[in-house]
């Protein structure tokens, strides 16, 4: 899985030709705020830990980075976050909640790291 190399920054066009990611989405989700991404000669790079298998991108990554980026953190605080274990849930780390359909509970601890 993808998201299990967190910071690998990936360019859209290796996304959207190996993992068949449609460019439009990925567009629109960073446009929207719902994935992050840097502009690196002329390319758009995503970082790998936003993408589950077959490229999907789940709706709890895009809940958690716009709710990052409303709270003012950026992606080295989200990341360091989604990195923590996920506290009574066991050892799962947030960041795998996201991909387990679990995102109400990672973007309650957005929104609390923010205020903090």
């Amino acid at each position: 899985m993808l998201h299990d190399v967190p910071t690998t920054p990936l360019p859209g066009s290796w996304l959207s030709s190996r993992l068949g990611v449609n460019p439009r989405e990925m567009e629109q989700l960073r446009d929207r705020g719902e994935l992050f991404a840097v502009r690196d000669h002329g390319e758009w790079l995503y970082p790998a830990w936003q993408f589950g298998p077959g490229g999907k991108i789940p709706a709890g990554v895009r809940e958690a980075v716009k709710a990052a980026r409303a709270a003012g953190l950026d992606e080295t605080r989200l990341l360091a976050l989604l990195r923590r274990p996920a506290g009574l849930l066991g050892a799962k780390r947030l960041l795998d909640l996201l991909f387990e359909g679990r995102s109400d509970f990672v973007v309650e601890a957005v929104r609390s790291a923010a205020t903090t």
